[in-house]
């Protein structure tokens, strides 16, 4: 692909459906500076990573088009490549040889075991081998003609999530606090290319030291801060939030 069809590609296809740059901005909360960086490839003025896959997403989703083939116009022309985070190993602790003893200990607690089933189910044996008497003769009465019809599920309503689930990916090093139905669940620092993930059952709260340098995804549904950019950000997610944000992207 050559150098500015990326771009243009996105412009045009804004243009076409008559959005301006502000309305994007307003729906997806990314900067007007950053929507123009990307139709114009200026890659140097974006924070790069994970971060422009990001907005590439939330973009296209918003015009309606293609998002994997829009990230992958996108990988062609940059030569991107999505990097997946490397977690260390915890070291491996020295083993013990336990396994005779294991085995010795489960070789007592069978025999103790079969022997106390034995003194308990015995009786129960001999009683089950008893023939049993005769079933009385029951005359059943006809079921009735009342049927519950279900309730009928509303057409086009969204199913509730069970659960929220939050994906962090960190483009630059920061410090980032998750609170999860008031627990916290993380508090430390995310480097780049680091990814964490998160459940809660009602909500969610975020704070970063640098709102553009980690990017949020809930259920799916791509979260900007709404502070400027490289300024602390503090973010409430909950399902009312998530269900805003899924009947904004149509």
């Amino acid at each position: 692909m050559t150098h500015g069809a990326f771009g243009e590609r996105l412009k045009r296809e804004r243009e076409m459906r008559g959005v301006g740059l502000e309305e994007i901005s307003a729906a997806t909360r990314i900067s007007t500076r950053f929507l123009a960086a990307l139709e114009n490839e200026r890659w140097h003025e974006l924070p790069g990573g994970v971060f422009n896959r990001g907005f590439i997403r939330a973009v296209a989703r918003f015009l309606g088009l293609d998002e994997e083939a829009m990230i992958a116009e996108y990988s062609l022309v940059t030569h991107d490549a999505p990097r997946m985070a490397v977690w260390a190993d915890a070291p491996a602790r020295a083993r013990v040889p336990l396994l005779p003893w294991i085995f010795l200990l489960g070789v007592i607690v069978l025999a103790t075991g079969g022997w106390f089933a034995w003194q308990h189910y015995a009786p129960l044996w001999r009683a089950w081998r008893q023939p049993l008497p005769p079933p009385p003769n029951v005359v059943l009465a006809p079921p009735t003609a009342n049927v519950v019809t279900p309730p009928q599920a509303t057409p086009g309503a969204a199913p509730e999530p069970e659960v929220l689930q939050l994906k962090i990916d960190a483009v630059k090093a920061t410090r980032v606090k998750v609170t999860a139905d008031g627990v916290v669940k993380f508090n430390g620092r995310m480097q780049p290319n680091q990814s964490q993930r998160f459940e809660a059952k009602e909500k969610f709260e975020i704070t970063s030291e640098n709102s553009s340098a980690v990017l949020l995804e809930l259920n799916g549904q791509i979260m900007m801060f709404e502070e400027p950019p490289d300024a602390p950000g503090r973010m409430t997610l909950d399902r009312a939030k998530l269900k805003k944000s899924q009947g904004g992207s149509h």
